[in-house]
This record gives C-alpha cells, sequence and structure tokens, in this order.
C-alpha cells in the first residue's frame, strides 16, 4: 500500500506515452562494431548472428540525448553536458562535480526524509538529465533496439587513408579498408515516456522534429555517412486520470489494445514547444491531478 507521504512525492504510473517511427537511411551508414569485419575489412560494423545489421537502442539514445542537448538552450531548458566545468550547469551527473560538490548536500537532505531528498534532486540536476536519467535518479525514457525492416543483404566495404593534418596528405602506407551497410535500410524504433512533464514532451517534440526532417548516426558522419530521418511516426498513449483510459489500459492483453492514438505528433508536440517558447504552461490531466494531491 502507497503511503500518503509516498504519494506526495509523485510516485506511480500516471502517464505513459508510446512512439513509434519508421527510421530510413538515406547514405550508407555504420555503427562499428570495434573488430575486424566479417568481410575481413579493418573495421567491421555491428551483425547479428543471421548477418543483418543491428541499430542499438543504445546508440539512438545517446543521439537523442546529443541533439536534446543541443536544442535546450532554444526551449529556455538547461543541459549539464555531463561536465560541469563545461557547461557551467550545476547537476549531479558530472560524478566529480557531485562528489565535489554536492555529496554532502545531498546526503543532509535525505535525512529530512523522501520528499526533502527528491525535492534537492529536482532542484540540482538539469533538464536533459531529468528526462534522460543521473547516477542519483532514473531516466523516464526507454528507446528499444532498431528492429529491421529492409535492406540491402549485403555489406559494402569503402577504403580509407590516414591525413597528415599539417601536410594534409595522405600518410604513405597507412591505409585501411571499413564496412558500411548501404542505403535505404529501414528499422523500426519505439520510444517510451512515463510520467513526462510539458518541458519533457518540448524537448523530445522538438528532437523528433529535427530527426523527421533528418540527422546523422554513427561512424563516419563528417564524411556523409549515417544520414538518416524518420518518417511513420505514430503516437499513443494512457492517461490514468482519464476512466476510459485507464480501463483500457488495465484491461488489454497486447500493447495496440492498451495504449490509445493520441492524434498527430506534430499537434501533439507543437502546444508543448509553443508553451516552452511562449512563456505558458500546458498541463495534463494527470498533472493537474497529482500536483493537487501534493498540494
Amino acid at each position: 500500500m502507497t503511503s500518503s507521504k509516498a504519494s506526495n512525492v509523485k510516485f506511480g504510473l500516471r502517464e505513459k506515452i508510446r512512439l513509434t517511427a519508421s527510421l530510413v537511411f538515406d547514405t550508407a551508414w555504420r555503427i562499428g562494431s570495434g573488430k575486424e569485419g566479417e568481410t575481413m575489412s579493418d573495421l567491421g560494423v555491428v551483425l547479428d548472428t543471421l548477418g543483418q545489421p543491428v541499430l542499438p537502442g543504445s546508440s539512438l539514445k545517446g543521439k537523442l540525448r546529443s541533439t536534446c542537448e543541443t536544442l535546450s538552450h532554444a526551449l529556455g531548458l538547461s543541459a549539464c553536458m555531463l561536465n560541469h566545468a563545461a557547461s557551467g550547469v550545476s547537476c549531479t551527473s558530472d560524478v566529480n562535480y557531485y562528489s565535489r560538490v554536492c555529496r554532502d548536500a545531498y546526503q543532509q537532505a535525505s535525512k529530512k526524509g523522501l520528499k526533502s531528498r527528491m525535492r534537492w534532486i529536482a532542484d540540482n540536476t538539469c533538464d536533459v538529465c531529468k528526462l534522460f536519467g543521473s547516477p542519483i535518479q532514473a531516466g523516464r525514457l526507454w528507446i528499444s533496439d532498431g528492429t529491421l525492416e529492409d535492406w540491402a543483404s549485403i555489406v559494402q566495404v569503402r577504403d580509407g587513408v590516414v591525413i597528415d593534418r599539417d601536410s594534409q596528405t595522405a600518410v604513405k602506407g597507412l591505409k585501411y579498408d571499413y564496412e558500411v551497410v548501404p542505403p535505404s535500410s529501414r528499422f523500426k524504433i519505439v520510444i517510451d515516456f512515463e510520467n513526462p512533464t510539458s518541458a519533457d514532451l518540448a524537448l523530445l517534440g522538438a528532437a523528433l522534429f529535427q530527426w523527421s526532417a533528418g540527422s546523422s548516426i554513427g561512424g563516419f558522419t563528417s564524411r556523409g555517412l549515417g544520414r538518416f530521418h524518420l518518417n511513420e511516426i505514430k503516437l499513443c498513449g494512457v492517461d490514468m486520470c482519464n476512466p476510459a483510459q485507464r480501463l483500457k489500459f488495465l484491461t488489454g492483453t497486447t500493447t495496440e489494445s492498451r495504449l490509445s492514438d493520441l492524434g498527430s505528433w506534430e499537434k501533439y508536440f507543437t502546444k508543448h514547444i509553443k508553451s516552452r517558447v511562449n512563456g505558458t504552461s500546458v498541463t495534463s490531466d494527470a498533472q493537474v491531478a497529482s500536483e493537487t494531491k501534493e498540494g
């Protein structure tokens, strides 16, 4: 049973969002395996046991995080870049900064109870780390490995050379080759998001708009590899303050039957982005109910 004190800290599932999309590579791309390739090339790509390319969720989440960090200041949100000295943003995610400056304050706040500790974490964590997680707080966003939908069924090998930065010429004898997966590869990706704030949704939405227009991922992107875009984006979810949605979520036997269609993803995220840019607020029914309980 959840105590009244714990409920004031906003525990429990109040809202869940699931976003699915097709990620399509417009150019050849590579996620390096760190070892020799199946074609005996010097630098291989990650393949599964069937010899098919893999798009790891860790790579997707890392790219999404860097996109959110880039866009955060345009939305008036903070990003520590995991480095307090470089960003000037105080955040517990910088382990050295936390150990040097924050640990004692965190322990003191923890002694005062759960509510005090949660408030301290919120006050000392940047907006990007609130979304993706920090050493003392779990993230609210999960990304699956990409599910392969289509590819050319071959791995290509390209030549590379080491360049002398002073002479701007190739270094004699330092030639290598590397594998790439041809363009038009397509993966289905799934992003799950629990208990988002309007700021979280503005940040994620801005990143999705950028990805739908085009971005890049993987190795050798400065050489033109890894360009991709999103299409067929679909948004569904559940608001636990909506009785019909709550019943559907609790009694459904598949993901599709448990979650409700949230309509156009562009409209959904645009309202949250506008609220950040214009300084207004967007509050869901789930957030209203939670804040009412806390008050």
